[in-house]
């Protein structure tokens, strides 16, 4: 089965989970049953989108990768940006503001005539996430061969008519989980009668805490936040509840960050923001806090928490994220909040019950080799693919 996996960014120095999910996928897809190539942007920034990488063809851990520019003349940046803040606020939004904000966002009118000549050359084209120009233009010119794997959030964007019929119109949808396939079909009323729920694979890994406190100078117990540095994230709230927290108790406990973004974290000197690490470091960390936050409230799968439970370290996830809580809920790997209150019991539960603490990030643990190997995704994905073409052109 020959494939394009098309997606607005990715390598690995690209940050984001839909982002990490289309890139796992193309590694782990076996070959030759499946003949994958990515179509790509030359951005990296989600912010600038700015053309960073090569033009033209590469390979990325054996994967042939195709990258095209991105073209700014089309782009309206301070539009955007005053569109995206409207968005995030409880004024109305027309059509046209709708619209707008699709034409000023991130577009490949090169990426666009490659899929218009060479579409037809694969069996199917499977779009990541849904939000980015490659797909929301990239999906209209082959419908009828494009999968989409969309990373729904329950948020403005998802609300799009443009989303609703581009959802539609596709051959089929790929969830990560139910309660996002759930969100597609019930509480957004997408009509999409082929929508399966596949998963994501998450590779297991060896961890080290003593080496990631070693290398960082880090003794105390420690609070961990991996991904990216950005409002959206929910982050203002994880500074203001651990500041709090903090001037309560006196204990040891510093907050640790680790990625990159836009936000920049409040000088304190129990927060520590290390930055943008590499994959051994990052696992280390995981293996080295007492507890994982991860404190969005929109998330489709949340790659962070495998990981975490991957390296035996329970997780605090904010309840009002479905997705993130429903995996708690599961797994028995760790705990929800939704107040200042919630979080402090949370954090003095955990540090004082260090025994519990470790059963929760084994009970987590089990869960992701249980539920995200890539061989059970890899079976999904191919049961849902095959049953679809049907009728094909």
């Amino acid at each position: 089965m020959k494939l394009a996996i098309v997606t607005a960014r990715y390598g690995r120095e690209v940050l984001g989970g839909a982002e990490t999910l289309a890139r796992e996928l193309a590694a782990h897809l076996p070959r030759p049953e499946f003949d994958v190539e990515v179509l790509t942007t030359c951005a990296v920034d989600l912010e600038t989108w700015r053309n960073e990488l090569p033009v033209g063809p590469a390979v990325i851990d054996n994967v042939p990768v195709r990258r095209f520019p991105i073209d700014h003349r089309f782009r309206d940046a301070r539009r955007f940006r005053e569109l995206q803040f409207q968005f995030g606020t409880a004024q109305p939004i027309t059509r046209d503001e709708e619209y707008a904000w699709i034409d000023h966002s991130a577009h490949s009118p090169a990426l666009y005539a490659y899929l218009a000549q060479h579409g037809r050359d694969f069996d199917y084209l499977v779009f990541a996430p849904y939000l980015f120009g490659p797909t929301l233009y990239g999906t209209q010119l082959w419908p009828e061969r494009s999968v989409l794997w969309p990373c729904l959030h329950d948020e403005v964007y998802a609300r799009f008519l443009h989303v609703r019929l581009m959802l539609e119109a596709c051959r089929g949808l790929l969830f990560i989980t139910e309660p996002e396939r759930r969100l597609a079909l019930k509480t957004l009323g997408i009509r999409q009668p082929r929508a399966e729920v596949v998963g994501l694979g998450v590779d297991d890994f060896a961890a080290r805490a003593d080496r990631f406190r070693q290398k960082f100078g880090l003794s105390e117990p420690l609070l961990l936040y991996a991904g990216r540095f950005d409002s959206t994230k929910n982050l203002l709230e994880l500074f203001e509840f651990f500041i709090a927290y903090k001037q309560l108790h006196a204990e040891p406990l510093k907050l640790v960050l680790l990625g990159s973004g836009p936000l920049t974290p409040p000088p304190h000197p129990d927060i520590v923001s290390l930055g943008f690490v590499n994959e051994l470091d990052k696992h280390d960390a995981f293996a080295a806090a007492a507890v994982v936050c991860q404190p969005s409230l929109w998330e489709s799968f949340s790659i962070v928490l495998m990981e975490a439970w991957l390296a035996g370290t329970p997780v605090l996830v904010h309840g009002d994220c479905e997705v993130t809580r429903d995996h708690v809920r599961r797994s028995h790997g760790g705990l929800d909040y939704t107040t200042f209150d919630e979080f402090a019991g949370a954090l003095d539960w955990f540090l004082a019950h260090p025994l519990e603490r470790q059963q929760l990030g084994q009970q987590g643990r089990a869960y992701v080799r249980r539920e995200y190997n890539w061989r059970r995704v890899i079976d999904r994905f191919r049961d849902a693919l095959m049953a679809w073409q049907g009728g094909m052109p």
